[in-house]
């Protein structure tokens, strides 16, 4: 006897239900011997959470040098030091902060008395020119401003020295000053003007054979070496993508495997990327770690430990 189905009637698929719930069983066994499932899940459906942290390309813009002594600076509703997190505390995943001296202390700045040649400037604050489209500021003023050298001559040297804006030179008490980075290594010249005459000057000086002594305050910019090897012995540190999918994405996979974790904004230009906190004496939080790890998200405890390696490589070529 042929029996029809009604109208509108669904057609059972039990081979799909049976894999539907095959794959249930398996990621119920794999979180209860220890997987973070849904961790690999995100993993997956959005590879690009390993995001790179790429270089910017050294110009002779001081903007474009990252200011990663300003790294743990606090975000809104934070102190200084307080790093916000989540974790599960009495059956509840919520949202924790933690204070850590080394945080609070991982960059800095000083301030001194410093001379130099007009030679180890390497670039400016601002100008008239994009500063951003130069590499070196012999090619910034050939190309944009060719005339101031086209007399090569110790007149002409004297004559741009004597350009009023040039302020690192004519004002008793500057707001010109110099400033170095010590992971970047270069000297530039926070400056309100004059930045066309005083790279004129710069490479006339250079063919002419002359020395042009300059004075004023150095700033310099560095990342405490204690202090990153503080952090990277409390926790493991990782740079993912900062797109909000993928940071919610992360979180619920977080909370999916009660695993603490705690995340910090990065510096221009790297707002698209967030940092990420492991504590090490946890086994959830290390098991994380070990995941991100084999899928090849940056290590920022390793990326930090080569800027710090570049600071003292740096601060052994400048003179005192």
């Amino acid at each position: 006897m042929i029996v029809l189905k009604p109208a509108g009637t669904p057609t059972i698929k039990p081979k799909s239900n049976m894999k539907k719930i095959f794959s249930t069983f398996r990621d119920s066994l794999r979180k209860y011997l220890g997987h973070p499932v849904q961790l690999y899940r995100l993993l997956e459906e959005h590879p690009d959470i390993t995001a790179a942290i790429e270089e910017p390309e050294n110009t002779i813009a001081l903007g474009s040098v990252v200011p990663w002594h300003t790294w743990s600076r606090p975000m809104p509703f934070n102190s200084q030091g307080q790093l916000t997190g989540w974790k599960r505390t009495n059956g509840h995943y919520r949202q924790c902060r933690v204070y850590r001296s080394a945080f609070a202390n991982f960059g800095g700045e000083s301030t001194r008395q410093w001379t130099c040649d007009i030679q180890d400037i390497a670039g400016f604050s601002s100008s008239k020119s994009a500063l951003e489209m130069f590499t070196s500021l012999d090619d910034m003023v050939a190309k944009d401003s060719p005339e101031l050298i086209a007399d090569i001559s110790e007149t002409s040297l004297r004559r741009h020295l004597a350009h009023r804006e040039i302020r690192i030179l004519h004002d008793n008490d500057p707001s010109d000053h110099f400033v170095r980075h010590l992971w970047d290594g270069r000297i530039f010249l926070a400056n309100a003007g004059g930045s066309h005459h005083l790279a004129a000057a710069r490479s006339i000086a250079a063919r002419i054979g002359q020395k042009v002594p300059l004075k004023g305050r150095l700033r310099t910019c560095s990342i405490h070496e204690a202090a990153v090897d503080l952090l990277c012995h409390d926790f493991d540190l990782f740079a993912i993508s900062g797109a909000h999918e993928i940071r919610n994405g992360f979180r619920l996979a977080m909370e999916s495997f009660s695993a603490t974790y705690f995340f910090h904004d990065m510096p221009k230009p790297y707002h698209n990327l967030t940092a990420i906190l492991l504590p090490k004496n946890e086994p959830r939080s290390r098991r994380i770690s070990s995941v991100l790890s084999e899928a090849g998200t940056t290590d920022l405890g390793q990326y930090f430990a080569r800027l710090c390696a570049r600071q003292t490589a740096n601060q052994s070529r400048v003179r005192p």
